[in-house]
């Protein structure tokens, strides 16, 4: 019967717990109070390329002064790395008075713009219930973050449009319709000329991120949820207001923009290789080499990354890199098809033909989905294009002729057919 004991214990802790959950839930708010929608501007980062929201929540009389972040994460988290790669990092919800944020961003020189919102008491207080809660609950405050559909703009997006049901409409702004989310990112992207993380991730992207979207999933991004804010309206008592009443900058700025110099894009680089693969291919054609000992550096490192957008696939949680058509042209067989070349094989083997033939193919649907979404990256495209072509059909030697084609689909056996005897030359 000692367990007894342990119960008057108990049965206060839970009390307790149960006391200050209710008093953090159920603090009632003064008409004085304020909400606001704090968006931040993006910053020179690649993480900061995309700006932040924050949720402002302020109360002079009761002491409250809470901005609600959901953009955090811990870096203690066991096996940090490994789950972010793989999607399956936690994101953490927290807040801070606003001062803090204020000095950390302008320090960073990044523009804080605050929206004040047209709410009602009972708006207010159902707002502040909800976030409490669900802060106060670590099975809500963390949550996996989801770059274009949970995140710290589509959390405060969620629930100003909860707290205001149907009372709420956002005006229609027809620029922010009838877009992807692929062409949002890169928006954000070559704005703030992060042009080689532009090439990164719209090469790991798949086909989620060409859905097209029409204006309340464009708010996954902050500066379109101020947009979307300001042009909403909010009907109240048979009368219709704005749903921001007014809006100011919290600090000036200075815009600073760097434009990096042209040496240092993806697109003079790739072009140079464009055109160094030009030149090495027209020596191997007036040379009548076969080249093999280019293709194993270039179609090697492609079809490296293959198996990377592979493992981005089916390896990770992410849900916006699968069913990814890069895998055309960086196709993950290079390894180890590619490899298996030689200048020493015996001509008569002739198998490398179709592989060059079906890899040409796939190049060229690659190459009009890459052109949709990604300029940049065209050059290294028809690097593949032009050695497979080369070898599927103009070079001199091994060419794959309309006879050799023929012969192939007759399950002939083939013979060498040297590019002298071709011309009648002995």
């Amino acid at each position: 019967m000692k367990y007894l004991n342990f119960i008057p214990k108990i049965l206060s802790l839970s009390i307790l717990m149960l006391v200050l959950n209710l008093q953090s839930v159920a603090q009632k708010l003064s008409e004085s109070t304020k909400i606001s929608l704090i968006t931040i501007a993006p910053g020179d980062e690649l993480n900061d390329a995309f700006g932040h929201t924050l949720l402002w929540i302020y109360d002079p009389s009761n002491g409250i002064d809470k901005a609600y972040n959901f953009g955090g994460y811990n870096y203690e988290t066991e096996g940090f790395y490994v789950k972010f790669v793989r999607g399956q990092l936690p994101y953490q919800m927290s807040y801070a008075p606003l001062y803090v944020y204020q000095e950390y961003y302008q320090k960073h020189n990044r523009n804080m713009t605050e929206q004040v919102m047209s709410l009602g008491v009972k708006q207010k207080q159902l707002i502040y219930d909800d976030l409490e809660r669900t802060y106060n609950n670590p099975s809500t405050r963390n949550y996996m973050y989801k770059f274009f559909s949970d995140n710290c703009s589509t959390r405060i997006r969620d629930a100003l449009m909860l707290a205001c049901t149907d009372s709420v409409h956002l005006h229609n702004i027809p620029a922010m319709n009838d877009s992807s989310y692929r062409q949002w990112m890169n928006k954000c992207l070559l704005r703030k000329h992060h042009y080689w993380a532009a090439v990164g991730m719209n090469a790991a992207l798949g086909a989620p991120a060409d859905k097209r979207i029409l204006q309340f999933d464009a708010c996954y991004l902050p500066e379109n949820l101020m947009k979307s804010m300001a042009a909403a309206r909010r009907m109240s008592k048979h009368h219709v207001y704005y749903f921001v009443r007014n809006t100011q900058n919290l600090f000036p700025t200075t815009p600073v923009d760097d434009e990096p110099s042209f040496f240092l894009t993806p697109r003079f680089w790739f072009s140079l290789i464009l055109l160094l693969t030009i030149y090495v291919t027209f020596n191997d054609w007036k040379k009548r080499r076969k080249g093999y000992f280019y293709d194993k550096i270039v179609f090697g490192i492609i079809g490296v990354f293959g198996w990377l957008l592979i493992f981005l696939w089916f390896g990770t949680d992410h849900g916006v890199t699968n069913y990814n058509k890069n895998l055309l042209w960086a196709f993950p067989l290079h390894i180890p098809i590619i490899l298996m070349l030689s200048e020493k094989k015996d001509a008569r083997d002739y198998w490398y033909g179709y592989y060059f033939i079906v890899m040409g193919l796939m190049i060229v649907m690659g190459l009009f989905y890459v052109i949709q979404y990604s300029l940049d990256t065209v050059p290294l495209v028809l690097v593949l294009l032009i050695r497979a072509f080369y070898h599927a059909a103009f070079e001199r030697e091994h060419r794959m002729t309309k006879a050799k084609f023929r012969k192939i689909i007759k399950g002939r056996k083939l013979e060498v057919i040297h590019y002298e005897h071709e011309n009648g030359i002995e």
